[in-house]
């Protein structure tokens, strides 16, 4: 039959006969499927073994990992089954279902991307709101003591401070609309961590499996025959994902290029994958009705096959390609070492190219912690500046960014017993950023985190608590902001 005489009505009939006519090649099939072996799996490996480099782990490795395994089965399934002629049965059963959950995981990935910014932009402000309030406290008590000492006083009372709270319900976000920023912070992380997964992965895939079952029941004879390409019924699911995928990125890329401002590489990334996708379908639909004649009519099954090829080559290759050059790379003298870098975070220019990226790869809450800390410790180098003159003649006035990594040069006046009026301070900095379960809690070695909560719950404050958490995350900016930034 011809595909000349190719109508509106009868197409579909006229695929069906061409397909079982077929017989498909041997080295085609497997040529492909060596290659694909090639493709997917050395990358793969490499991939999954460097899944903690800065350059990945910020990019949700293990949804990657688990996509890319998804559309690695599929690719080498499909030659077997198309050679082999195996029923429709597994073709509908397997590769079906197994190019649809890539797609939809991929989707996915990039909806809980948009929800990831949202939660870092919302610390930002919320931290920055709440550090407004924490020193707004903090330059009353520094009046009060100078007052106090001026007027031969004594020391200043740790009432005076601690009967004003620090109060999360005190804050509104007019950016984000809401008055109680514990509860959005909850809701954001519970769309993040569960609703995603349940409402966007198991949800579609489950309705998926069932309309399979469906179309088993319904045409089982049909699925009992060979099956090396795809029977219409069975195209359906994917085009109406594609579909959503189309739509909701109007929206999507006024957040990634505009309003939020992605990070550049999953920017990339999210524009191949809609125009990958809307691509297939327009010539999934070409294909069918012979427009790109009869080879391509033919092998039209992998055509869906672009999606993960492409989505493995920014998602995957691109990656372990910037790792592989980085390491081959020698080391550059003119690179900033990281006490140099940490020196660099007080130029208003420098730390703003590092806030931007902090931002884009969800780590914000690590810069904020490390300022806040810098901060409160100059507050108490000022405090006993005023009171006495032993912290300007031995030792620095100052603490610097870089001082977390030099003990030794630490103000003297910070190994002085802890008073009580600076309580309220350091009790807000480890609910925000300490404690696992604040709004922004940095990420810190097991071990640092439990000797600080053991000092908290043991009313044992002092002045340097936090400074082996700021240490560690100095180094995390080092290592994961640095290397992103352009000079």
């Amino acid at each position: 039959m011809d595909l000349n005489s190719y109508n509106g009505t009868n197409y579909f009939i006229i695929s069906k006969f061409k397909d079982e006519a077929f017989d498909p090649n041997k080295t085609a099939e497997f040529t492909i499927l060596g290659l694909s072996i090639l493709y997917f799996v050395p990358s793969t490996i490499y991939y999954i073994l460097n899944r903690t480099n800065p350059i990945i782990k910020y990019r949700q490795p293990r949804n990657v990992i688990i996509g890319t395994i998804l559309s690695t089965i599929n690719m080498c399934l499909i030659p077997i089954i198309r050679y082999y002629k195996i029923n429709c049965l597994v073709n509908t059963w397997i590769n079906s279902s197994l190019i649809f959950s890539f797609v939809n995981l991929t989707f996915s990935r990039y909806i809980k991307i948009f929800f990831m910014h949202r939660l870092s932009i919302f610390k930002l402000q919320f931290s920055e709101k709440k550090k407004e309030k924490i020193y707004e406290k903090s330059d009353q008590t520094l009046k009060i003591n100078m007052i106090k000492t001026k007027s031969n006083l004594g020391s200043l009372k740790s009432s005076s401070i601690e009967k004003d709270s620090f109060n999360f319900d005190s804050f509104t976000l007019d950016s984000f609309n809401v008055a109680d920023p514990v509860l959005y912070f909850k809701r954001l992380n519970s769309i993040i961590n569960r609703k995603i997964t349940f409402y966007l992965v198991i949800i579609p895939i489950t309705c998926l499996l069932v309309y399979y079952l469906f179309i088993t029941i319904k045409d089982w004879d049909v699925m009992m025959e060979p099956c090396i390409n795809e029977i219409k019924d069975l195209s359906v699911p994917k085009i109406v994902l594609n579909g959503i995928i189309f739509t909701t990125s109007i929206y999507l890329f006024h957040q990634a290029y505009y309003k939020q401002k992605w990070d550049k590489d999953i920017k990339i990334e999210y524009t191949c994958f809609v125009i990958i996708s809307v691509f297939c379908t327009i010539v999934m639909q070409f294909a069918i009705r012979g427009k790109f004649g009869e080879t391509i009519l033919l092998y039209r099954l992998y055509i869906f096959q672009l999606i993960p090829i492409t989505i493995h080559n920014i998602c995957i290759m691109k990656p372990i390609i910037q790792i592989l050059i980085s390491k081959l790379k020698k080391k550059d003298e003119t690179l900033l070492s990281e006490e140099e870098f940490l020196d660099r975070l007080s130029d208003s220019s420098f730390k703003g190219q590092v806030r931007e990226i902090a931002v884009q790869t969800f780590c914000i809450e690590n810069l904020l912690f490390f300022e806040t800390h810098r901060e409160l410790m100059n507050f108490i180098i000022a405090y006993y500046s005023k009171r006495s003159t032993l912290a300007s003649l031995n030792g620095n006035n100052s603490f610097e960014n870089a001082d977390v990594l030099h003990k030794s040069v630490i103000n003297p006046c910070l190994h002085n017993p802890f008073k009580s009026i600076f309580k309220p301070q350091f009790e807000q900095i480890y609910s925000l950023y300490i404690k696992e379960d604040g709004i922004a809690s940095i990420n810190i070695n097991s071990s640092t985190l439990k000797a600080i909560e053991d000092q908290v719950d043991n009313n044992n404050f002092t002045y340097l608590m936090f400074n082996q958490a700021a240490e560690e995350v100095g180094e995390l900016l080092y290592s994961n902001i640095y290397p992103k930034m352009s000079f």
